[in-house]
């Protein structure tokens, strides 16, 4: 039977293509949600892209008729903007009729009461969900791009080797395969003395592959366990063009990637440049505008990248006994200077190609699966990504665990020859950090 959804703004702003989504069924959409998608159409943010798109969309949709009448979609479905269900006596007493969420939840419960039909209220905002419960409003969220990752042990590939096998990747490192893995898939190699080895699958799944070797240590990084050593073999082989770390805080995968880029960019001269940025998400209460140039101004947003290549550079430094922070600081200084590292924001990345660079996008679990899309396709010739986040600590409003880019690029790209993916699990930052995550 043909079902009615409400729409709200959340769910526009998350899919602006969101209307096309449900199939057969009548989707209606609340005059005041068209009202909030406006105030937001001026952001430079993803949400302001985001809402201009869905006003675009349905201004195409209005070339078919009438919105307020009712639209047929593609698929058999309809769309129709609701103007009338608006009473201050539908919902409790008191009840602010000059909130949004209430004359969306007003149009909901008058719906409920005169359609035959089910109608379900659709919105990403968990307290209106909650609210519509209250009211007895079937509500739900926007499952449309939901992915379930596979545990970490699925993701993971056991496979015992005899003496023989070891000892020809050792010589060779690499060992031809009875039968073909998955590219780029991480192995635990159990040797007879039961000693686990990781290993990669090879890209075209026919070879198992040992490339680094216990001493290999990109600017001076030795891995301090398993997942890192699949994530640096990834992160070095030229082969795997996008690489995907994922795992909590502290676990070391913006240090791995950035030590690896600076191997390969500053030593090797494999990459002409190193490009860092991340999403400008603020944690907390928002400091509003910051004073100076646009280096000042998003340079506490870049913090955390500085801190790491301060860490790596120092190490350095400390090695050919020369002090101090001022010392780390004129060396990325120099970096920059030289063009040999970039620092950027996400947003001025649109629009542009990007060759032979390696490009390291930081706190990925706060991107949209347009956003991922937009920096992969920004990739010229000879171009390596790499992706890190935690699916875990989102702070974007309208991602969650199940929605985000990284979740997203997982579920498309797991298969394909120039993508590989890292879980790390066990946290290195120190056994302060460590035991506080569990314990707190």
């Amino acid at each position: 039977m043909q079902k009615v959804y409400v729409l709200d703004s959340s769910v526009l702003l998350h899919d602006p293509n969101a209307v096309s989504q449900f199939q057969e069924n009548e989707v209606i959409i609340p005059y005041v949600v068209l009202e909030e998608i406006e105030s937001k159409k001026r952001l430079l943010d993803n949400i302001g892209r985001a809402a201009r798109e869905a006003i675009r969309y349905l201004d195409h949709l209005r070339e078919s008729g009438q919105l307020s009448q009712g639209v047929r979609l593609p698929n058999g479905g309809k769309v129709r903007i609701e103007l009338n269900h608006y009473s201050t006596e539908i919902l409790p007493l008191n009840s602010d009729m000059s909130l949004a969420d209430n004359r969306i939840l007003a149009v909901s419960l008058s719906l409920t009461r005169e359609e035959e039909r089910s109608v379900v209220l659709v919105t990403k905002d968990i307290a209106m969900r909650v609210k519509a419960d209250a009211l007895g409003i079937l509500t739900d969220d926007y499952n449309n791009d939901k992915v379930i990752l596979p545990s970490i042990n699925e993701e993971v590939l056991i496979l015992p080797l005899d003496d023989e096998e070891v000892q020809l990747l050792y010589r060779t490192k690499y060992i031809p395969l009875k039968l073909p893995l998955p590219p780029n898939r991480c192995v635990k190699a159990v040797l007879s003395d039961n000693s686990i080895l990781p290993l990669l699958s090879s890209s075209d799944g026919e070879r198992l592959v040992y490339q680094m070797g216990k001493g290999f240590s990109p600017w001076d990084i030795r891995p301090k366990n398993t997942e890192q050593s699949w994530a640096l073999e990834m992160l070095n082989n030229p082969e795997i063009k996008l690489v995907n770390l994922m795992g909590p805080a502290g676990t070391g995968k913006t240090l791995l990637a950035l030590a690896s880029g600076l191997e390969q960019t500053v030593h090797a001269e494999l990459y002409v440049r190193m490009l860092c940025a991340r999403p400008i998400v603020p944690f907390g209460k928002d400091i509003g505008f910051l004073p100076g140039e646009k280096d000042q101004k998003v340079r506490p947003y870049m913090q955390p990248i500085y801190d790491n290549l301060e860490f790596l550079l120092r190490s350095r430094r400390e090695k050919e006994r020369e002090k101090g922070s001022e010392l780390v600081e004129s060396a990325i200084d120099l970096l920059i200077k030289k063009r040999q590292l970039e620092i950027e924001v996400l947003t001025y990345i649109r629009g542009r190609s990007i060759p032979n660079q390696f490009i390291i996008i930081d706190e990925a679990q706060n991107l949209s699966a347009h956003e991922v899309k937009t920096i992969i396709t920004r990739a010229g010739e000879g171009t390596k990504i790499v992706l890190c986040g935690d699916p875990d600590q989102i702070d974007h409003p309208y991602l969650d665990k199940e929605s985000n880019g990284l979740a997203y690029l997982a579920s498309r790209l797991t298969g394909q020859s120039f993508y590989g993916q890292v879980r790390l699990i066990r946290g290195e930052r120190s056994e302060l950090a460590t035991r506080a995550a569990v314990l707190l």
